[in-house]
C-alpha cells in the first residue's frame, strides 16, 4: 500500500469531505467557529446530558486479521494492520433511548504476503472499507452504550508477482458490533467500539483461472472523539 494514494481512494475523499462539511455546519450564522474544546467538563459543569444531534467523529481502528477463506485462501496469507478514518451520522435520544444512523469510511493499512511457498508470488491489500449501520443505545448519566449492525464495504486486491497481473474487487457484506460512550464535556463524548465485518465471496483472476474464490470477515477495534451539535 502507497501512502501516496491515500487522497486518491473515493471512500477516503468522500468521507474528509463529509466531515469537512459537517464541521462547516456546525459553525453558527455569522460567527467565528473553534474546533471543540478538549478540556474536561466536571458534573456540576457539564449540566443537563443531551445525546440528540448530528454527530462527527474522526477515528483509528486496529483489527488483528483479515481472515481469508475461500478456494483461494490457499495462495495468500491473512493480513493484519490499522485503519484511519472518520464518520457522521445523527442520534436522537427518547429517554433513555438512543437510536441513530452513522456511515463511516477508513483508509486501511493492512497487507499481506503470499502464503507458504507463494510468500513472493502474491500481494494483498484492503485498500479501504466502511459501513452504514444502524444504532440503539442506552444512556445513563454520562454514558451511553450500544450495539449497532448494518452494510459493509471495502475492496480487496491482489497482486500476481509473477505474471504481472493484478485484480480487485469491491467487497459487500454485513457489520454489527457495539461500543461505550462517555460524555467528556459539553462538545465531545469519548468512544471505543467493536465490529465485526463479515463479507462475501469474490473472484480474483491474479490468483488463476480456478481456485480463485477469497471470503473475508476481520474483528475491527475503533477509537475516536465524538463531537455533537
Amino acid at each position: 500500500m502507497k501512502f501516496s494514494n491515500f487522497f486518491a481512494r473515493p471512500a477516503v475523499f468522500a468521507c474528509a469531505a463529509a466531515l469537512a462539511a459537517s464541521f462547516g455546519a456546525a459553525a453558527p450564522a455569522n460567527a467565528d467557529w473553534a474546533f471543540p474544546s478538549l478540556a474536561y467538563s466536571a458534573d456540576e459543569e457539564l449540566g443537563p446530558v443531551s445525546w440528540t444531534g448530528f454527530i462527527i467523529s474522526p477515528e483509528v481502528s486496529f483489527f488483528g486479521d483479515l481472515q481469508l477463506s475461500g478456494s483461494g485462501s490457499a495462495f495468500v496469507d491473512d493480513l493484519d494492520g490499522a485503519a484511519i478514518g472518520g464518520k457522521i451520522g445523527y442520534d436522537k435520544q427518547l429517554g433513555n433511548v438512543v437510536v441513530g444512523i452513522v456511515t463511516d469510511a477508513q483508509y486501511s493499512f493492512a497487507d499481506g504476503d503470499g502464503r507458504g511457498g507463494f510468500a513472493n508470488t502474491f500481494d494483498t491489500d484492503l485498500n479501504y472499507f466502511g459501513t452504514v449501520r444502524g444504532r440503539l443505545g442506552y444512556a445513563f448519566g454520562r454514558w451511553m452504550v450500544y450495539g449497532t449492525a448494518g452494510y459493509a464495504y471495502g475492496e480487496l486486491e491482489i497482486d500476481n508477482n509473477l505474471t504481472g497481473a493484478s485484480s480487485s474487487q469491491t467487497l459487500s457484506g454485513w457489520a454489527y458490533g457495539g461500543g461505550l460512550e462517555y460524555v467528556w464535556n459539553k462538545d465531545i463524548t469519548l468512544r471505543a467500539g467493536y465490529w465485526k465485518l463479515d463479507f462475501d465471496k469474490e473472484r480474483f483472476t491474479s490468483l488463476g483461472a480456478t481456485n480463485n474464490e477469497i471470503e473475508a470477515e476481520m474483528d475491527v477495534f475503533d477509537f475516536g472523539l465524538v463531537h455533537r451539535f
